[in-house]
């Protein structure tokens, strides 16, 4: 008896059927054990959330801060040291939320 009972028909370009029969060439399989190789034996990852990228942006805000804050330190030789710890422990609050949602 047969165990795959659904066909699947696709449409693929030419680079696309090349680049299959490429792969099948190297692995030594037929095109169809190729695809059932490339489905079981590759790991996929989930895309990132809309969370994710804000995280990342606020991130980018806070490497900013720091930025202005060392240059207003190289040019002046003030630092603003309450200013400086406050983004450094903002970002470390950032970093430890990324850390438990998304790792």
């Amino acid at each position: 008896m047969r165990t795959r009972t659904i066909k699947k028909n696709f449409w693929f370009s030419y680079a696309e059927d090349k680049q299959l029969k490429y792969l099948s060439s190297i692995l030594n399989l037929s095109e169809a054990n190729t695809i059932r190789k490339l489905l079981y034996e590759t790991q996929v990852k989930q895309c990132p959330t809309k969370e994710f990228y804000e995280a990342i942006d606020k991130i980018n805000k806070i490497g900013i801060n720091i930025n202005q804050l060392a240059r207003i330190a190289n040019s002046t030789g003030k630092i603003y040291e309450e200013k400086l710890n406050q983004q450094f422990n903002e970002l470390e609050k950032l970093r430890n939320v990324i850390y438990e949602r998304f790792i």
